[in-house]
């Protein structure tokens, strides 16, 4: 089950890493577009490793 919310989380990340790639190229690094879509991927990006730290942390509890 967690390496099924992982790899899904993996994958979001990397889809919202495209699009603020895509927004800063069309609308400029200081966009409020750019910026949002950044704020978003923090996000992601943290609850990944959020998940990650929890899994290990079950594993070594076995």
């Amino acid at each position: 089950m967690d390496d099924l919310v992982t790899k899904q989380l993996w994958e979001d990340t990397e889809r919202l890493r495209e699009e603020l790639h895509d927004i800063a190229m069309k609308q400029g690094i200081n966009s409020p577009g750019t910026i949002r879509a950044s704020q978003l991927l923090d996000i992601k990006i943290n609850e990944y490793y959020r998940c990650q730290r929890q899994s290990r942390l079950r594993s070594s509890r076995l």
